[in-house]
Order: structure tokens, then sequence, then C-alpha cells
């Protein structure tokens, strides 16, 4: 059952991966909301099957990019330039929301089965 779950997840993240690189060409708005599926699946899948803290934080780091590059423009830039400080600041919400959800699932369900 643990193997079957977790190709359904390796599944479900290589579509909803490809799913946004194809809307990124027709309408990239559906990216920002659509990109928080693959991160799920990538973080869940990692606190699942890796033991150490440290490898499951990885997804983090694009987020962290994205944040960065955010913050970069809204100090940098002034007036409409800022406009690519809130393009990343809304480019790392979705991630940032799956990545999240896929730490709240995981805690659950080792809470569960643990008591």
């Amino acid at each position: 059952m643990k193997d079957k779950s977790n190709l359904l997840l390796t599944m479900l993240m290589t579509v909803s991966a490809v799913a946004c690189i194809v809307l990124w060409h027709i309408e990239i708005l559906w990216v920002f909301v659509l990109s928080a599926v693959p991160f799920f699946c990538v973080q869940l899948l990692l606190c699942r099957l890796c033991g150490r803290w440290w490898l499951r934080l990885q997804p983090i780091l694009p987020i962290a990019v994205l944040g960065g590059m955010a913050l970069f423009y809204l100090v940098r830039d002034s007036g409409w330039d800022r406009l690519g400080a809130l393009i990343f600041g809304l480019a790392a919400i979705a991630p940032t929301v799956g990545i999240a959800l896929g730490w709240g699932v995981w805690w659950f369900f080792d809470y569960r089965k643990r008591g």
C-alpha cells in the first residue's frame, strides 16, 4: 500500500508539473495556483521517505530564492518598478502553501500512527 501511494504521489507530481509548464504558455495566472500541487507532492514524498530532517527542508530552497528576489526588488526599486517584487512574491505563495500542506498531512498521519 505504501508503494502504491508513493507511486501515486510521484505520478501526480509529474502530471501537475507538466501542467504548470503548459499553462505557463497558455495562461500564466493558473501557475500561481497550480504550482502548490507539485510542491505538496514533493514535500509529502520527502517526509515519507527521508529520515533526516534537513533533507525534508529541500523544497524550501526555491521558495527562499523567490522570497529573496521579491525582497531585493522591493528594496531596490521604487514606484511601478516594484511590480517585479509583487510578481516574485505572488509566485512564492502557492508553493509555500503546498509545502505547508505536505508537512501538515505528514504530521497528521504520523501523529495518528503513533497514537
